[in-house]
């Protein structure tokens, strides 16, 4: 019989990634634990459901289309432009853009498009985008000169070479700047619905949180880490793992 060998780097990754998940369920049974606590002592008698879903559901949504979008503009340009000798110039402009501090920004995100859907939405692109476009450029400029060569001896070239060598090599890359994103969205569209007073989770919270902490701050703070919890044991979890194991054999 002929055994499989896994080679070491995968075992690693496999280990380190169980890990991960046992930490997540088990942050995520004391938060489930304290919760029910809560609800057993009638801490939650006088929040609104409905109204703390629809606002739940209103962020998630802008945060969604916000990531879809940025996905598109930070993948697509980091593709066109990481393999070409704009990159080096472009580089340190991208740079200096990504360390403005976004909510500096806001105020002129008011001013054009107003507290709409469309103001939060933009603004949270311009927070996500940064983490997929610096980790597709990194990717793609640090990629070993053996497969660059490679790629271009099979014919990978002009758009091709986009579609073909720079996408597959990059998606680890885009996953991991989806991640961090992600991350960013959360603070970028809450703080704009706070601040703009548009509907939403920040703007629950807002109002719910008038006086200090109460049973609605609680309870939205809560549900926020289950949708982030369902989030990444759903999606971002599997996603990583299979790249992970895919790209380490």
């Amino acid at each position: 019989m002929i055994r499989s060998v896994v080679h070491p780097a995968t075992r690693a990754l496999r280990r380190a990634h169980k890990q991960r998940s046992r930490r997540a369920w088990a942050i995520m049974g004391f938060v489930l634990i304290l919760a029910s606590i809560l609800v057993a002592f009638g801490y939650f008698a006088q929040v609104g459901w409905v109204g703390l879903a629809e606002a739940l559901v209103r962020t998630t949504y802008r945060l969604a289309l916000s990531y879809g979008i940025a996905l598109i503009i930070g993948a697509s340009v980091a593709l066109l432009v990481g393999w070409s000798p704009l990159a080096d110039y472009l580089f340190p402009i991208f740079d200096i853009l990504q360390n403005i501090p976004s909510f500096a920004l806001l105020p002129l995100f008011i001013y054009f498009f107003g507290t709409r859907d469309e103001m939060i939405i933009l603004f949270a692109v311009s927070s996500i985008v940064w983490p997929i476009l610096f980790a597709v450029l990194t990717a793609i400029k640090s990629a070993h000169s053996d497969l660059n060569d490679a790629a271009t001896i099979f014919g990978a070239r002009g758009f091709r070479r986009v579609t073909a060598y720079l996408a597959p090599l990059s998606f680890p890359a885009i996953l991991t700047g989806s991640v961090v994103g992600i991350a960013i969205g959360w603070e970028a569209v809450i703080g704009a619905e706070i601040i703009a007073n548009n509907s939403g989770f920040g703007a629950y919270i807002a109002s719910a949180g008038v006086g200090g902490v109460t049973p609605g701050t609680i309870a939205g703070t809560l549900g926020i880490l289950a949708i982030v919890f369902v989030l990444n044991r759903l999606i971002w979890a599997p996603l990583l793992a299979e790249s992970a194991h895919h790209y380490s054999e």
